[in-house]
C-alpha cells in the first residue's frame, strides 16, 4: 500500500514538474470577413449560385499546423496556440492594435490584401517584438520598400510568379509573347511585373492589348478573345486578371494555337492538391482529412508560416522572437515545405524562397520552378524573384 502511494506522489510529482515546464507561443490569424478576393475573385460562373461555392479561408492551413505542433511539444517545451479574429474593415484593424492586448500574441498572420496590411504599416514596426507573416499578398513593393525587420512573406512575390512563367517560355522556345492585361489595378500590376521578368530572362512581347468585359459588339476589339489574338507574330498568350473575369475564355479561343499561362492555361501558384512528391500526398491528405477540400496555396502559407516558428523553436531552445528572427534569416535555418527543397528566407526582402508549381488546367503539376537550366552560384531559388529592396 505504501509502495502503490509512493509511486503515485512520485508519478503526481513528475507531471507537476513537466507541466511548469511547459510555456506557451501564441499566434493569431487576422482576416477580413468580406474579401472581394474570397468573395468575389476567381469564382467560376457556374459556382456563384451553387451550394458548394463556400470561402476556402487560410485558417484552415494554420489550424493544421497547430494541430501537428502537438507532437513537438515535449521536445520543444512549449504550446502552441492559435486564435482567430475576422474584422468587419480597416477600422477594426486599427483599433486591435490600438489595443494592448494585441501583445499577448507572439507572431500574427496577416491574410490581409495589400491596402489593409499598408494602414497597420507603423502598427508592425512599432511591436518589433512580434513576428508578423504575410500569407496572402503577392504584391512586389511589400518586399521592395516595406523596410520592415519583423514582417516575412511565406506567400510568393508577383516576381517570383512571373518568373517562373519567363522561365517555362524560355524553354519551351515560346519567347514571342502577346499579353492580354485586365481593367484592375493588380492586372497591371502583374502585366508589369512579367515585363520586367521578360527583360530579365530575354523574353520578346510582341504588344500588350487590354481587355474589357463588356459585351459591347462597338467594341470587339477590347472585349472579343479571337480579335485581339489576330496578332500573327506571338506564340505565347499572357494573361493577366487576376479576378478571373475573362482568363477561362482564352485557352483554345485564340486565332491561331498558342501556349496561354498567367491566369490561364499554364497557372504559376505556390501549392496544388495535384503535387505528387516530397510529402505533398501526405500533406495534402492530413489536411483534407480535417477539411474536407483540398489544400490551395493560401492554406499553404498559412501553415508554413507556422511551422517555420515551430521549427526555430525547436532548434534553438528559445522564445524570444528577436533570437527566433535571427536564426530564421540566417544561413543556418532551413525547414521542410513538401516541395523538395530546404526553404528559408531572403535576408533582404525577407521572402521565403520557395519553388512555384506550374500547373495546366487546374489539375496537374506540369513543372517546377526554377527549371533546371536556370541555375545560381549561391541557390537556384534566387532565379525567382526580388533579391534586393530599397532600405539601407
Amino acid at each position: 500500500m505504501n509502495l502503490l502511494f509512493l509511486l503515485s506522489f512520485f508519478i503526481f510529482i513528475l507531471q507537476n514538474i513537466n507541466c511548469e515546464e511547459i510555456k506557451s507561443y501564441n499566434f493569431i490569424m487576422l482576416d477580413k470577413k468580406y474579401d472581394k478576393r474570397y468573395s468575389d475573385w476567381g469564382v467560376h460562373p457556374v459556382d456563384i449560385r451553387s451550394k458548394y461555392n463556400k470561402e476556402k479561408r487560410a485558417i484552415d492551413g494554420a489550424r493544421l499546423a497547430i494541430k501537428e505542433s502537438e507532437k513537438f511539444i515535449r521536445l520543444s517545451k512549449t504550446k502552441f496556440t492559435l486564435d482567430y479574429l475576422s474584422l468587419e474593415s480597416d477600422k477594426e484593424l486599427k483599433e486591435f492594435f490600438k489595443n494592448k492586448n494585441n501583445l499577448e500574441y507572439d507572431s500574427i498572420l496577416l491574410d490581409l490584401d495589400y491596402q489593409s496590411i499598408n494602414i497597420i504599416f507603423s502598427d508592425i514596426k512599432a511591436n518589433e517584438s512580434q513576428i508578423f507573416f504575410n500569407i496572402s499578398t503577392a504584391n512586389n513593393e511589400l518586399r521592395k520598400n516595406s523596410c520592415l525587420e519583423n514582417l516575412l512573406h511565406t506567400f510568393p512575390s508577383t516576381s517570383m510568379i512571373t518568373d517562373a512563367i519567363a522561365q517555362y517560355l524560355v524553354e519551351k522556345k515560346r519567347n514571342k509573347v502577346l499579353m492580354l492585361t485586365g481593367p484592375l489595378e493588380e492586372d497591371l500590376q502583374y502585366s508589369k511585373s512579367f515585363k520586367d521578368s521578360a527583360k530579365k530572362f530575354g523574353l520578346k512581347i510582341t504588344k500588350e492589348r487590354n481587355f474589357v468585359n463588356n459585351n459591347d459588339p462597338r467594341i470587339r476589339d477590347k472585349n472579343d478573345i479571337s480579335y485581339l489574338t489576330m496578332d500573327k507574330r506571338y506564340n505565347s498568350v499572357l494573361v493577366s486578371d487576376i479576378d478571373r473575369e475573362f482568363a477561362l475564355k482564352v485557352p483554345n479561343a485564340t486565332s491561331k494555337p498558342a501556349t496561354i499561362t498567367g491566369s490561364s492555361g499554364l497557372v504559376p501558384q505556390a501549392w496544388h492538391w495535384s503535387y505528387l512528391r516530397h510529402g505533398a500526398p501526405q500533406l495534402n491528405g492530413r489536411f483534407e482529412r480535417v477539411n474536407d477540400r483540398r489544400m490551395n496555396e493560401r492554406d499553404w502559407s498559412a501553415w508554413i508560416s507556422i511551422k517555420v516558428i515551430i521549427e526555430s523553436v525547436l532548434r534553438t531552445q528559445v522564445l524570444d522572437n528577436l533570437e527566433i528572427l535571427d536564426y530564421m534569416k540566417s544561413s543556418n535555418f532551413r525547414v521542410d515545405g513538401s516541395k523538395g527543397m530546404g526553404l528559408n528566407f531572403r535576408q533582404k526582402t525577407n521572402q521565403l524562397r520557395q519553388p512555384i508549381l506550374l500547373v495546366s488546367g487546374g489539375n496537374w503539376v506540369t513543372k517546377v520552378a526554377p527549371l533546371k537550366s536556370f541555375t545560381n552560384q549561391s541557390n537556384d531559388l534566387d532565379t525567382l524573384g526580388i533579391l534586393n529592396n530599397s532600405c539601407n
